[in-house]
């Protein structure tokens, strides 16, 4: 269902009690889908799936750790760089 952001506005209430019932309401602001209302057990749902990307995981390792240092990368890159000559030059490792 879509609605509109005056309509929900005046009768959010009915909106909320749709959602309740497992519809999900699109709320439309000047033409365009701006949010959403779902219920909690759809809420509740989606958060139990959620599995985050990669990148998410590497941006909240970074904001817990504050990452790797510049050296750390440096030598990171090198021993990446050193692994693939060997690699394909057929070396071991």
């Amino acid at each position: 269902m879509t609605a509109a952001l005056f309509d929900v506005k005046a009768k959010f209430s009915e909106y909320v009690t749709i959602a309740e019932k497992g519809e999900v309401v699109e709320i439309t602001k000047h033409g365009r889908t701006s949010a959403v209302i779902i219920s909690v057990d759809e809420y509740n749902r989606l958060k139990r799936e959620y599995k985050p990307s990669f990148i998410d995981q590497v941006n909240k390792w970074k904001r817990k750790t504050g990452g790797i240092s510049e050296i750390d990368a440096m030598e990171f890159e090198k021993a990446l760089s050193r692994d693939k000559e060997l690699y394909s030059t057929g070396g071991v490792f």
